[in-house]
């Protein structure tokens, strides 16, 4: 898919949502993927900018300055120039703060009880957000926001839930390269297997497999 394609079919969806409600609720997603999407979509993003409200599916536990923060990642690709006003729309998940358990009920509360348009990457392992494999956040089914160890550095990490992503209107994965299809493809042969592929539980929604730029 184009990015082009990908980023008229994300604003779209935000024209239509913003037909029939005064908002719209837009959370991303980190990853290299993610960072492509952003740099390409900030050359366009749509001008309804005052009922636009941006969340993040998961953060790492890093300083809010850190490359490795998904915050940032958004900040210096998505949120530039002119629309670098649009950071006080901008709901960051405080991975920073001692009490995460503090920060998970904090960030919780201010979700919308349904988010309009979740964007996810998926990695290798077949994990979204910070759910990975075997994860125990995987069986929450109360809280919509928790603390996570993953797999790989930093391990401390926030993450929404299922709760959240399965009640998303609109939900785009983003899967780029073949080790990520063939992952795919691995979760399609057993869709209900969430545990050993968390990726599964989007299945059904919109995934992309390659973001190429219209003059490449």
């Amino acid at each position: 898919m184009s990015l082009k394609i990908l980023i008229d079919r994300i604003e779209n969806k935000i024209f239509q949502t913003l037909e029939y409600k005064s908002t719209c609720s837009i959370m991303l997603t980190g990853g290299r993927a993610a960072n492509t999407l952003y740099a390409e979509w900030a050359k366009s993003l749509v001008n309804y900018k005052e009922n636009i409200f941006f969340y993040f599916g998961d953060e790492r536990c890093v300083p809010p300055i850190c490359d490795e923060s998904n915050f940032i990642l958004a900040r210096d690709s998505l949120f530039v120039g002119h629309y670098r006003s649009l950071l006080n729309r901008v709901y960051r998940m405080r991975a920073e703060e001692p009490n995460l358990e503090h920060e998970c009920f904090r960030y919780s509360s201010l979700l919308p009880d349904e988010i309009d348009i979740l964007l996810l990457s998926m990695g290798e392992d077949g994990h979204i957000a910070s759910l990975f494999p075997n994860s125990v956040a995987l069986c929450e089914t109360k809280r919509r926001v928790v603390t996570v160890l993953a797999p790989k550095p930093p391990c401390r990490r926030l993450t929404i839930t299922p709760a959240v992503i399965l009640a998303a209107k609109n939900v785009y994965v983003l899967a780029v390269g073949a080790e990520k299809r063939l992952k795919y493809e691995e979760a399609m042969r057993d869709p209900s297997d969430i545990m050993s592929i968390p990726a599964r539980l989007v299945l059904n929604r919109t995934w992309i497999f390659d973001l190429k730029k219209d003059y490449d």
